[in-house]
């Protein structure tokens, strides 16, 4: 208790310097947080978006991306060739797609359509889908357009909506919201789409597999069997999404590390100042008994305070920045795509006190180690 009482009584000897470090270390440590959060937060939307999933294999041409919109690269034939394999593997229903990005400023002006074939409408692409004013079947020359979507840009039923300079399709469905990707989503009949594509080839297979169906197996079989394609299951995608999600986290903490460091600088500024500031009080402290361990502990225990207290403010900041964050990405696609999870937060003041715990050990160190006639000479 006495050396708390020492350490409060240092640090707000000297508040100014004190309370800057303090900010400083604040800062740094909810840039970390901030940063990180992103990763955590895909991780869990990523998770759900999965959860609800129709189609249990994504078939598309070789070498595109889990997560990018497909090229529309796979030719008619090809449908004809995985309905003959689906009584032997198990496939249920095989949905033909063709999908269209139109990229924008902001999630306002972003755009991507689903071309869907003749009998399927959005609950074969995600189950949980409901209308929430007219039909959820974009047949025969309609578009039905996710809750987000058509919030932002005023879509309401039959308003027209413009794929192209030739091609416009009236909205004859808005779906209810959902928490997902699907509320940003536009649903077109297939034909629409390629025709403003220009070709016949379709994007992607989604393939609804028997509930025994080993689904590994399936997509493996499925590449084995037609060259040319990627049978990708929710399992891999989500594999390929932690693998990176983990790259970005990489990237992002050694760019919040250099904030921490800057952080730990500050800290090991002021604890130095203060030793050498208060080198006669050390000097008194060892005449009257103080051993060389007490002094050192005393400085090293500044040193952590400062680096506790603000990695806390830090974390506490972080939360409070995550929570803006995703009451705007709510608003643009309807996804929270930051979170501060437990670990998230550990792991943060585990950072913050290694640091804080580095900065001051060389203070402490040259603190405990000044010779007492030198201490006691100094005017």
């Amino acid at each position: 208790m006495e050396l708390l009482v020492l350490v409060w009584r240092n640090l707000t000897a000297r508040l100014t310097r004190s309370l800057f470090t303090w900010l400083g270390i604040a800062v740094a440590t909810a840039s970390m947080v901030l940063f990180l959060s992103f990763g955590e937060g895909l991780r869990q939307a990523l998770a759900a978006e999965m959860g609800n999933m129709g189609p249990q294999i994504r078939v598309v041409a070789q070498g595109t991306d889990a997560f990018s919109p497909p090229l529309p690269e796979l030719p008619p034939e090809m449908l004809g060739q995985i309905e003959a394999l689906a009584p032997e593997l198990g496939i249920q229903k095989v949905i033909p797609a063709v999908v269209m990005f139109r990229g924008g400023f902001d999630p306002a002006t972003s755009f991507l359509f689903y071309g869907l074939p003749e009998g399927a409408d959005p609950r074969d692409f995600y189950p949980p889908a409901r209308v929430a004013a007219g039909r959820i079947d974009p047949h025969p020359d309609g578009a039905v357009v996710g809750a987000k979507k058509a919030e932002l840009n005023h879509l309401t039923l039959g308003k027209p909506l413009r794929l192209s300079r030739e091609v416009t399709v009236p909205v004859v469905g808005v779906l209810e919201p959902a928490g997902s990707m699907v509320d940003s989503f536009i649903f077109v009949p297939m034909k629409t789409l390629q025709k403003v594509l220009g070709t016949r080839n379709y994007g992607v297979f989604l393939l609804q597999l028997d509930p025994s169906a080993d689904v590994e197996e399936v997509a493996r079989k499925l590449e084995a069997a037609i060259p040319g394609i990627d049978a990708q299951s929710t399992t891999e995608a989500l594999k390929f999404a932690e693998r990176a999600l983990r790259i970005g986290d990489l990237i992002r903490f050694g760019i919040s590390l250099v904030a921490l460091v800057v952080g730990g600088l500050l800290v090991a500024n002021t604890v130095m100042m203060s030793v050498y500031e208060r080198t006669r009080e050390f000097g008194v402290m060892r005449a009257i008994g103080a051993r060389r361990r007490f002094i050192f502990g005393l400085v090293l225990s500044e040193a952590l305070f400062l680096a506790l207290a603000g990695g806390l403010a830090g974390v506490l900041a972080g939360i409070l920045g995550s929570a803006a964050i995703n009451l705007y990405t709510q608003q643009a696609v309807g996804l929270a795509l930051s979170a501060v999870t437990p670990r998230l937060a550990l792991f943060s003041m585990a950072i913050a006190l290694v640091l804080g715990l580095a900065a001051g050990l060389l203070p402490a160190r040259n603190a405990s180690r000044i010779p007492v006639t030198e201490a006691l000479g100094r005017i």
